[in-house]
């Protein structure tokens, strides 16, 4: 347990979403534009928010694998140990006892549901929120249970000082613990002279302190080692304790394959069910093993459609049934995230933009979607889009969008800003095209488009009116675990334009890029690679510059119709040097190179190099990082940014 406590990525098992490698491929292109995690619902009656700040889908699988060979039991009083949890109806407010007709996991699941923390747990019609609202220290249904001396563990936590009562959870969680000590006073007027009370000191912890485990642990043991004289009463030989271990342990603790019979999906209201059969991809017949139906599990989960999804093997006679349960999104299916990025320091080019992104999903039985951003800042943009399966779960899709974005840049030469230009561009096109399960697109784009240029500041030069049809394809792989701190997996998409006309008179009509990143990890290290050429067809079609970006450089310093550019990340995971802080925090340093060419106004044309030195940390609202660098023989900036690395 010390191991399984210590060893644990709580900060994975607590995600709102399942790993990056498992999401549909929609969800993972959410994370190039930095978009939160949390959702707000639009109802009929105002906006929504989920029921749990925390998420509770991979919780779910981590409690299933504790149960070993036992998490299929649906009798908790025939375990080895006989054991119930403790759980409240949400609507009545009275105590439940999960014991018979319920999992291991599921109880575990549904008494620690702390509200506003965790979503509740919903379980033959009742919604089940943490036991101890009602009995947090049960010594009246262990003693109903055949207990003769009851070791009770007082785990309730002292109410939080008023100077610490600062936010909405805090306020919450005392609540929580204010029902909870009251019948903890209670439940202690229920100890006899031979039962056992053992409280440890928690008053430095809280119900959300799951990475300070060994702390915790060590005030339990300190708390059960002063009763250790009367513990060490009831304790037997080394023989008949070895003998018990061995009956109790007997069953086979290996994750054997398991041949499944059928599949049935239960509780779908919104969601089409051929959708989850298609992401589950599980032929009737097939043995199984549980880490392979956990896996297929998170990839229903990972197309973003559900709160959780759970599963259950039932016994039938042709072997064991696969039940699966999604529960749906409380808040709905209509719905806003919010995102952005924004940099700015010393000797840097501020930038700030700020995202709005409405999706309603499942407008129609095949898992159509509707899409809109809006977008404010350096780049102002709005789109507007359907995304539409031929047929729910069907791989196929086609995207009709339309797109509007507006944005002023400086224009260098010899680094030198000379001018402000403005760039009108907006767009209605038609994409088809094929995913791949867990690995990728490639699709075909046809549109039409019109682009308007116009100097605000400085030089006079004529306005610029370009309007053409294109025809287009692009191929996308997208394994990574993570777009701003990656360990694992592969990023390439590599695009194709035709466009009737020329975009600009000096360039030619048919430009082409490729963008690729390739992660690899050692113990704490990481080693990120980038590399990414393009040839636009336009005089500023790419600028560099920025942090990570040929640091130090200005932003569009280094500017013109083709580039190239390389990037070396090494980073270290420095999270242990900050003691009991979640998010994980990274030291690093970049080794950057690249160039720009070509067009009317094109920057220095050789090679550049850069590098940086940075702190970075992947937080609840998106990457943050404190960077440091200098391109060499040009200039050096301090940044404070916000967003994912270019």
């Amino acid at each position: 347990m010390k191991k399984l406590v210590t060893a644990t990525d709580w900060r994975e098992i607590f995600a709102r979403r399942a790993p990056r490698a498992d999401l549909h491929f929609r969800r993972k292109e959410d994370d190039f534009l930095n978009l939160s995690d949390i959702e707000f619902g639009i109802k009929e009656y105002g906006v929504t928010l989920p029921r749990g700040a925390i998420g509770t889908q991979n919780l779910g699988l981590f409690l299933r694998s504790l149960g070993g060979p036992v998490k299929e039991v649906n009798d908790l009083a025939l375990l080895p140990i006989p054991f119930a949890a403790m759980a409240t109806d949400l609507a009545t407010g009275k105590l439940v006892v999960l014991q018979k007709g319920v999992s291991l996991s599921s109880a575990m699941r549904a008494s620690m549901s702390v509200p506003a923390a965790f979503a509740p747990f919903e379980l033959r019609g009742q919604v089940l929120v943490d036991g101890g609202l009602v009995r947090n220290l049960p010594i009246d249904i262990a003693r109903s249970m055949g207990a003769e001396i009851v070791i009770a563990v007082n785990v309730g936590t002292p109410l939080t000082p008023r100077d610490r009562l600062i936010d909405v959870l805090a306020v919450t969680e005392q609540m929580v613990n204010i029902l909870t000590e009251q019948n903890v006073e209670r439940s202690l007027a229920d100890l006899r002279e031979e039962d056992i009370l053992i409280t440890p000191d928690l008053a430095k912890f809280t119900s959300s302190d799951f990475n300070r485990g060994e702390a915790i642990r060590k005030a339990g043991e300190e708390a059960a080692r002063a009763v250790v004289e009367r513990l060490r009463s009831l304790s037997v030989s080394e023989e008949q304790f070895a003998a018990y271990e061995r009956s109790r342990s007997n069953p086979v603790r290996e994750d054997r394959a398991l041949a499944i019979s059928g599949v049935h999906i239960d509780g779908l209201r919104t969601v089409d069910i051929e959708a989850v059969r298609a992401e589950l991809d599980l032929p009737p017949g097939k043995p199984l093993r549980a880490l392979e139906i956990d896996r297929a599990i998170q990839r229903v989960f990972g197309r973003g459609d559900f709160e959780a999804v759970s599963y259950s093997l039932i016994d039938d006679p042709l072997g064991r049934r696969l039940v699966v349960t999604p529960f749906e999104k409380s808040w709905g299916y209509n719905a806003i995230r919010l995102g952005g990025n924004v940099v700015t320091g010393i000797g840097a080019s501020d930038s700030f933009n700020f995202l709005a992104a409405h999706t309603w999903s499942w407008v129609n039985s095949a898992g159509g979607e509707w899409r809109n951003e809006l977008q404010i800042g350096d780049q102002r943009r709005v789109l507007t889009e359907f995304f539409q399966p031929l047929w729910a779960g069907s791989r196929w899709f086609v995207l009709p969008r339309v797109w509007s974005q507006r944005e002023e840049q400086e224009v260098f030469i010899d680094r030198a800003a000379v001018f402000t230009l403005e760039s009108r561009t907006s767009a209605a096109e038609l994409q088809v095209g094929q995913s791949f399960l867990g690995f990728g697109t490639a699709r075909i784009t046809a549109g039409h488009l019109r682009a308007d240029n116009r100097v605000r500041i400085g030089l006079p030069f004529p306005r610029s009116h370009v309007e053409t049809s294109f025809l287009g394809g692009e191929f996308r792989i997208d394994t990574l675990d993570s777009v701003a701190f990656p360990r694992h997996g592969f990023f390439f998409v590599g695009q194709y334009i035709h466009y009737d006309a020329q975009l600009s008179a000096t360039e030619h009509k048919d430009p082409r890029s490729f963008d690729s990143v390739l992660p690899l990890s050692f113990e704490r290290y990481s080693i990120i690679l980038t590399l990414r050429r393009s040839d636009t067809g336009l005089d500023i079609g790419e600028r560099l510059g920025g942090p990570f970006n040929l640091t130090g450089t200005r932003l569009g310093e280094i500017a013109g119709a083709r580039s190239t550019f390389g990037r070396v990340f090494i980073v270290r995971n420095i999270s242990d040097a900050f003691g009991d802080i979640v998010m994980p925090i990274y030291l690093g340093t970049s080794l950057e190179v690249g160039y720009a060419r070509g067009g009317n106004f094109a920057g220095p044309s050789d090679w550049q190099r850069a590098f940086s030195v940075f702190l970075g940390a992947d937080s609840i609202v998106g990457p943050l990082y404190v960077v440091a660098g200098r391109t060499i023989g040009g200039g050096s900036a301090i940044y404070l940014m916000w967003g994912r690395p270019r």
